[in-house]
């Protein structure tokens, strides 16, 4: 019996590798820019729209089937800026700066090719914290009372693409580029009685809008295999082979 058992695991050396099942973790961290698009301020000629930046840091948990097919787990702690210039009262400016941290639950579909790969797939935002500061003429305006409880946690839709920079061994370096579009609104039910995002505007808008969270940002990837599930040849159960 041990002795069928070894023969397996040896003949299982010599599978067909399109049948098996890859294991990989990966490091992760992105920069670039972020913000919510709202079509009431990115019409009305009294608000000035300027792009944030924002990065993130996080980890990937990766299942490959075969050398094509593949998808991601991933958690990534991810901060995120808008900024706004509009016009206050008495000709005065006010600027908007919206600052917010996320914790980042992506689930994706990851296409290869020799060098390259596709990804895409929904991603879960869990706000953490938020700061909407306004200042009037250069002073902080507290009087709005804007806090985390006005936005909310929201759903995006995910694309990404990227390419091999290095590897060897189990290890491998990935450069990309990921672009997100949130599909739910940003501004939660409390923060639409305040006529977020911009309350300061006098007249508010005419109507409201939903504010959808945006980010077009580099993605840095460190890969690290970590072996491969797979069907011994003589039908017996699966065994577990690490890299070396």
């Amino acid at each position: 019996m041990k002795k069928l058992a070894l023969v397996c695991l040896i003949l299982g050396i010599g599978i067909n590798l399109n049948g098996q099942v890859w294991f990989e973790a990966a490091a992760k961290g992105t920069y670039g820019f972020t913000g919510f698009l709202n079509k009431n301020a990115m019409d009305d000629g009294r608000v000035s729209y300027k792009l944030g930046q924002g990065y993130g840091y996080g980890g990937r948990f990766g299942i490959n089937f075969g050398y094509y097919n593949g998808i991601s787990f991933e958690t990534m702690f991810n901060q995120n800026t808008q900024l706004f210039d509009t016009e206050g009262a008495l000709g005065l400016e006010d600027n908007h700066s919206i600052v917010w941290n996320n914790v980042d639950m992506y689930f994706l579909y990851r296409l290869y090719t020799e060098k390259t790969f596709l990804e895409i797939g929904p991603k879960w935002s869990r706000l953490s914290s938020l700061t909407h500061e306004i200042k009037s003429s250069g002073q902080v305006n507290n009087s709005y009372n804007i806090g985390k409880s006005d936005y909310q946690d929201y759903w995006s839709a995910a694309l990404g693409f990227g390419t091999y920079v290095y590897g060897a061994r189990n290890f491998s370096l990935m450069l990309g580029m990921r672009f997100e579009y949130a599909l739910t609104d940003f501004i939660s039910a409390q923060g639409q009685e305040k006529n977020l995002p911009l309350p300061t505007l006098n007249p508010s808008f005419e109507s409201y809008v939903k504010s959808n969270p945006f980010a077009a940002q580099l993605c840095l990837e460190f890969n690290f295999g970590l072996g491969y599930f797979a069907e011994a040849a003589c039908g017996r159960r699966g065994f577990f082979f690490k890299y070396d």
